[in-house]
């Protein structure tokens, strides 16, 4: 009988703690270093979609101002490991190697110890498992160690919040980049970019103005586009560029990569 109680003494603690942080304010409670935060936010923001390393770097250096003025917010916490991973997948990409590892490193430590602190958290979880997604796109070799754990982080933050967008990107990122013996699919990779995609658009521009993660709406309309050429879906891959970039006109990767080239392999000329 001792036993049951002290389960259910348990069971109400961690209930109720779960409730608290549901409830806790989208503010770091300072005005000053809120409007820090979602500057820096968006610098990273922008610097990413249109490919401005020095963007980037200025929207982290902001962020490191508002770490300053209150360096244990969630918030504040939350986007420096953010402005680490937009960063680190620019050095990937751009084969920039001391780029990448100036801020992988910093990225996932930083994401690891949010996780850590603040486990009734959703968005830490997926942060880190696209950390991870990162680094093993950067090594193969770390895909069977790092794989399982990206995966688990995504199950537990859809069993927190199961609308969360950014959750179902990155499920869809693994699926489409994984080999199909060892359980990839571009067509499950499709089902749940297109979850992202409805997620996102039916919060609409709500995030604006508050700190709670928002991004990685262009992401998902990508990675759907990329997926649908995978499947020879060319006029529905080309739709979904185009969305990206009329959502985000600046969008270098859609504007000079994606559509011009889409365009040439479905132009007349190209089929003769």
């Amino acid at each position: 009988m001792k036993t049951r109680l002290a389960l259910v003494s348990i069971l109400t603690v961690i209930l109720q703690s779960a409730a608290t942080f549901a409830k806790a304010p989208s503010t770091t409670g300072n005005p000053a270093v809120d409007s820090l935060v979602i500057q820096g936010r968006n610098l990273v923001d922008s610097g990413y979609a249109e490919w401005k390393k020095e963007a980037m770097l200025r929207g982290n250096a902001l962020l490191q101002r508002a770490g300053v003025l209150k360096p244990e917010d969630r918030f504040v916490e939350y986007y420096l490991a953010y402005a680490g991973y937009r960063l680190m997948t620019y050095g990937m990409a751009t084969k920039q190697d001391d780029v990448y590892k100036e801020f992988a490193d910093q990225a996932e430590k930083r994401a690891e110890a949010l996780n850590d602190k603040y486990p009734n958290w959703s968005e830490p979880k997926v942060l880190l498992a696209g950390i991870y997604g990162i680094e093993i796109a950067e090594s193969w070799m770390s895909g069977p160690t790092l794989g399982p754990k990206s995966g688990e982080l995504v199950e537990k933050a859809l069993a927190m919040d199961s609308t969360n967008p950014r959750a179902y990107m990155i499920l869809g990122t693994s699926k489409f980049n994984t080999p199909g013996i060892f359980g990839g699919s571009v067509d499950k990779a499709v089902e749940y970019f297109r979850k992202a995609v409805s997620l996102y658009e039916a919060v609409g521009n709500e995030w604006q103005e508050s700190l709670e993660p928002s991004w990685g709406y262009i992401d998902a309309l990508t990675w759907l586009g990329l997926a649908y050429e995978k499947q020879d879906h060319y006029s529905d891959a080309l739709a979904v560029y185009r969305k990206a970039l009329q959502t985000y006109p600046d969008y270098a990767r859609a504007k000079y990569v994606l559509i011009p080239e889409l365009e040439k392999k479905i132009s007349p000329a190209n089929n003769r």
